[in-house]
C-alpha cells in the first residue's frame, strides 16, 4: 500500500474493504482449514495439533479409521455440528482436509474469559420498578470456570466438563462465580447493595474452563450442545430449566470466517433453537502502548446471530453522563468477516459481583476483594452478564419473543452514543427501555402487521436512570449498515427463527458505512490487524505472553481462548 504524504488523512472505504475480505476469504476456503493451522505448517509440520474436523456427513466409524490412519487419536464427537475431537499430525492437515467428507479444520483453541453498579446504571431498577421484573422462569446458563457456592447465588443445575467426577458448586479460577452474580446475584451477603441484574432466574453452571481460565473450544461447544439438549430437563427446584439464555465470557482469537468457525456454528444452532446467546466482545481494545486498535473481536462474538457485548466505564457512578467505552474493549470490524461489532455495549469497568473464596484470582489478586464476599473485576466479560440478565428481564415480560426479536428489541432501545458504531454497535444498554419495548409487542398478530399494543400508546422513549434522562437511539446494527426506522414495530419474518438476518433484507431507512464513517489510521487492516496478546481484568491485572502455548498434551499446539 502507498503511504498517503505526511500530514494527510488516509480515508479507506467500503469498497477496498470489501477487496481485503474477499482476498481472505478465497485463501482460506481453498484451503478447507483455519490460518492459524495453516501457521502452523509453516513453523511446526512435525508436531501434533489438537483440532476439530467438521464432516459434511455425521460421523461415523470409518472417520475415525482415517484419522487413525493418518496417525491420529479421536478424543470426543460434538454431533450437533457434525464434528470430531481429535489429535491429528500437522503433516497430515492438507491430506486430511482433501477428503471430500471433511467440510472444515479448526484448531481446537483454548478459550478464556474476558473481564457505579450495572443494576442501577444499567436501568434494571428502573425496570423492576416499572414492572417488578426479576428473571423469574427464564433459564441462564453459565458457561465458564464453574460457580461456587455462595449466598447470592441458587444454582439449579451444574454439569462440569472439565471434571467429569465433579457435580458443580466449584470454581477454582473464580470468574464464573462473578460472572454469574452479575446476572443472577440476590445481594443478601450485602444487604442488597451488590445485586445482578435477574435475581430470580434459573441459573445453570456449565463449568468449562479449568482452575487457569482456560479451557479448550470443544468442551465450550459440548457444553452449549447440553444446554440445547437439556433446555427443558428439571432442575433442582423440581421445574423445568427453560433455558432461553446463554452467557459467554468468554472467547479465542479467530482463524476463520464465522460461517464455519465450530464455536459460531453451534452458536447459531443454539440460536436456531431459540435460545438467546450472549457473548463478550474481548479485551482487545489497545494495544501494548494504550493506542486504541480495530479489528480484535474475538470469536464467537464475530457470529452475527449472537449478541455481541462491549465494555462502558462508569467511573463509579450510576449516573451515565460521564460513562465511557472501556479502553480495552474490542472494536469491530470482525476479523476476515468485517462487519460490524460489537452489537451493544454494557457496564463493564471495576464490577463488584460475587467472589469465589481461596480461587485463584481472589488469591493472587487479594486487593480487589470487597468485604469477605465480594470481588471486583472488570472486562467485557463482566459486560455480557448484563445483557444476559436484561434478557432475561425481557423474556419474563414477553416470553414469545424469538432470539431475533429480543436482539431487535436490545439494539433500538439502547442509548445512542457519540463513538462510532466500531466501538458501541447500536449504543449502551438500556434494559428499561428494553422490557418497555417488549411489554408492548404482541407476538400473535400476523406476519407483516404492525405488532403494538394499543397503537403503541405505551412506549416510552425516554426514562430516568441514574437521576437523568435516557432515550432510545432507534437503531440496529447489522453486519456492514447501521439500519433507522420502525421495522421493529412489525411482525416480520427476521423476527423470527427462519430467516437468517442478512444484507438480502429488506429494511427501513439504511445508512451504509461509507456514508457516515471515516476510516482513518487508526484502522489496521489484513496480517497486520494489531491482536494484543494481554488480557485486562483491571487496572492492575494483565494477562501477558506467558500463556501462549500448552504443549502437555502429545504435544499440542492449543491456545488459550480464555475468559474475558
Amino acid at each position: 500500500m502507498v503511504a498517503a504524504p505526511k500530514g494527510a488523512t488516509m480515508k479507506r472505504t467500503v469498497p477496498i474493504l470489501a477487496i481485503v475480505v474477499m482476498f481472505a476469504g478465497g485463501l482460506h476456503a481453498a484451503n478447507h482449514y483455519d490460518d492459524k493451522l495453516a501457521e502452523l505448517l509453516k513453523t511446526r509440520p512435525n508436531g501434533i495439533v489438537r483440532v476439530i474436523i467438521q464432516r459434511t456427513v455425521p460421523v461415523n466409524a470409518a472417520h475415525a479409521a482415517e484419522i487413525s490412519n493418518a496417525g491420529g487419536r479421536v478424543v470426543g464427537e460434538l454431533d450437533m455440528i457434525q464434528a470430531q475431537v481429535a489429535f491429528l499430525p500437522v503433516s497430515q492437515l492438507e491430506r486430511m482436509a482433501a477428503n471430500p467428507t471433511v467440510k472444515n479444520i479448526s484448531i481446537d483453541d483454548y478459550v478464556q474469559g474476558q473481564a457505579g453498579q450495572p443494576y442501577v446504571v444499567s436501568g434494571a431498577a428502573k425496570a423492576y420498578d416499572s414492572y417488578g421484573v426479576t428473571g423469574k422462569g427464564i433459564g441462564v446458563a453459565v458457561v465458564d470456570s464453574g460457580i461456587a457456592p455462595h449466598p447470592d447465588l441458587k444454582i439449579l443445575k451444574a454439569v462440569d466438563f472439565v471434571d467429569t467426577t465433579r457435580t458443580g458448586g466449584y470454581d477454582p479460577f473464580g470468574h464464573g462465580t462473578h460472572v454469574a452474580g452479575i446476572v443472577a446475584g440476590s445481594g443478601a451477603a450485602s444487604n442488597g447493595t451488590y445485586k445482578g441484574i435477574a435475581r430470580n432466574v434459573n441459573l445453570v453452571d456449565l463449568r468449562v474452563l479449568d482452575a487457569n481460565g482456560a479451557g479448550y473450544i470443544s468442551k465450550t461447544i459440548a457444553a452449549i450442545q447440553w444446554a440445547i439438549k437439556n433446555r427443558y430437563s428439571t432442575g433442582s427446584n423440581g421445574y423445568s430449566l427453560n433455558i432461553r439464555v446463554i452467557n459467554l465470557s468468554l472467547g479465542h482469537r479467530p482463524y476463520e470466517p464465522a460461517a464455519i468457525d465450530p464455536l459460531t456454528t453451534i452458536c447459531r444452532v443454539a440460536v436456531k433453537n431459540g435460545i438467546v446467546v450472549v457473548v463478550s466482545a474481548g479485551n482487545h481494545g489497545k494495544n501494548s502502548n494504550g493506542t486504541t486498535v480495530y479489528g480484535g473481536i474475538s470469536s464467537p462474538g464475530n457470529e452475527p446471530e449472537v449478541v455481541t457485548v462491549g465494555a462502558i466505564t462508569t467511573w463509579g457512578s450510576n449516573t451515565r453522563s460521564d460513562d465511557t467505552v472501556a479502553t480495552y474493549s474490542s472494536r469491530g470490524p470482525t476479523y476476515l468477516d468485517n462487519q460490524i461489532k460489537p452489537d451493544i455495549v454494557a457496564p463493564g469497568s471495576q464490577i463488584i459481583s460475587t467472589l469465589s473464596p481461596n480461587s485463584f484470582l481472589a488469591t493472587t489478586y487479594p486487593q480487589l476483594q470487597v468485604g469477605s464476599s465480594y470481588f471486583s473485576l472488570s472486562g467485557t466479560s463482566m459486560a455480557a452478564p448484563v445483557v444476559s440478565g436484561t434478557v432475561a428481564l425481557v423474556l419474563e415480560k414477553n416470553p414469545n419473543l424469538k432470539p431475533h426479536a429480543v436482539k431487535g428489541v436490545l439494539m433500538y432501545t439502547a442509548e445512542k452514543r457519540s463513538e462510532i458504531p466500531l466501538a458501541v454497535g447500536a449504543g449502551y444498554l438500556n434494559t428499561a427501555g428494553a422490557v418497555n419495548l417488549a411489554a408492548n409487542i404482541e407476538t400473535t398478530v400476523s406476519s407483516g402487521q404492525y405488532w403494538l399494543k394499543n397503537n403503541g400508546m405505551g412506549l416510552n422513549y425516554t426514562v430516568n436512570i441514574g437521576g437523568a434522562p435516557v432515550s432510545w437511539g432507534q437503531m440496529i446494527s447489522w453486519k456492514r449498515k447501521i439500519h433507522t426506522g420502525n421495522s421493529i414495530f412489525y411482525n416480520m419474518a427476521v423476527w423470527g427463527d427462519t430467516v437468517v438476518w442478512g444484507d438480502t433484507i429488506v429494511w427501513d431507512d439504511t445508512i451504509v458505512w461509507g456514508d457516515t464513517i471515516v476510516w482513518d489510521d487508526t484502522i489496521v487492516w489484513g496480517d497486520t490487524i494489531v491482536w494484543g496478546d494481554t488480557i485486562v481484568w483491571d487496572d492492575t491485572i494483565v494477562w501477558d505472553d506467558t500463556i501462549v502455548w500448552d504443549d502437555s498434551t502429545v504435544g499440542n499446539l492449543a491456545f488459550y481462548t480464555a475468559a474475558y
